[in-house]
């Protein structure tokens, strides 16, 4: 058997196992569920603040006209899908985590991945199958989730009266939105798989996924020490959150949100450039993917742990 069509049978073999996968489609329903929450809740604060449901006579003044802008474009199309991204970033960044350290730890602990190499031994492209596949459901859990949020707009947008205001240009630029929101995702999912196979077990994927950005989140707020001198911004703009929040900020930019209007803590001016924070995600990604090769490429491969 070729290394082509090795891959092809391991990638199918990958995408069934997902697709099939109880953990799969409960983290889906557990990310929808929760992404539904935070607009319904945008939603009634929108309401109570225009007094929707009183008909006008009971209104609520504590949001600035800035902010009302903002939350009124992230209810309406297109702004709703700057929305879902930033949601697909940050709750569905942890869910995506999880979910690899099952599709990666859960050979070893099931004790299969010694069968599985005997039928396909190249480890090069077991790995490379299983990552292809990981960011194939993620695509489609994104799209599951856009389609939700463009539904959830055309029912909260009629109820308040907003303008719908989407052009052929936005619906080109989602394909490069999506992509740029895969790639905020890739070097998280990266470490938790190197972590699984490291630690030969789902948990250890798990813990060493959610560590890691625990800390790189931790290591995000030094932002605001780069307004004191520009060499400790340059140095602090090397860590990857900073540039993870470039593209999420690209993001929701690319539909008309601001998201420095609802989060005070976020200063712009501070972030590094969009090519940067490519570069440096990229960098990232591939340290940690090179990682997950060699202990996988070196390790002795035992049954069930």
């Amino acid at each position: 058997m070729d290394t082509r069509t090795m891959f092809t049978n391991l990638l199918a073999a990958e995408w069934m196992k997902i697709a099939r996968r109880p953990m799969a489609l409960l983290l889906l329903g557990i990310f929808l569920a929760l992404t539904i929450l935070q607009q319904t809740l945008w939603f009634l604060v929108m309401a109570l603040q225009e007094g929707t449901f009183s008909g006008g006579e009971v209104t609520f003044g504590l949001l600035s006209a800035a902010a009302i802008e903002q939350i009124k474009r992230q209810l309406s199309l297109p702004g709703v899908f700057g929305a879902m991204l930033s949601a697909i970033n940050g709750t569905g960044g942890i869910l995506a985590v999880i979910l690899t350290a099952g599709i990666f730890g859960s050979d070893f602990n099931w004790g299969t991945l010694r069968i599985l190499l005997t039928r396909a031994p190249n480890r090069g492209a077991y790995l490379l199958a299983k990552l292809v596949a990981l960011q194939l459901a993620l695509l489609a859990a994104m799209v599951i989730t856009l389609i939700v949020g463009v539904l959830l707009a055309l029912l909260f947008s009629s109820i308040l009266g907003l303008p719908q205001q989407l052009s052929a240009v936005d619906l080109l630029l989602l394909p490069v939105s999506m992509v740029r929101a895969l790639l905020v995702m890739l070097p998280y999912t990266l470490i938790a798989a190197a972590s699984a196979i490291f630690g030969r077990s789902v948990i250890a994927g798990v813990g060493g996924g959610l560590i890691f950005l625990a800390f790189d989140v931790s290591a995000g707020s030094l932002n605001t020490i780069g307004a004191v001198d520009p060499l400790i911004r340059t140095l602090v703009n090397l860590l990857l959150q900073p540039n993870i929040n470039r593209l999420v900020v690209e993001n929701s930019r690319m539909f008309g949100l601001d998201q420095s209007v609802l989060t005070s803590a976020l200063d712009l001016n501070l972030l590094p450039s969009q090519w940067q924070a490519i570069i440096v995600i990229a960098v990232y990604s591939a340290i940690f993917g090179y990682s997950a090769y060699r202990t996988l490429s070196w390790q002795d491969i035992g049954g069930a742990s």
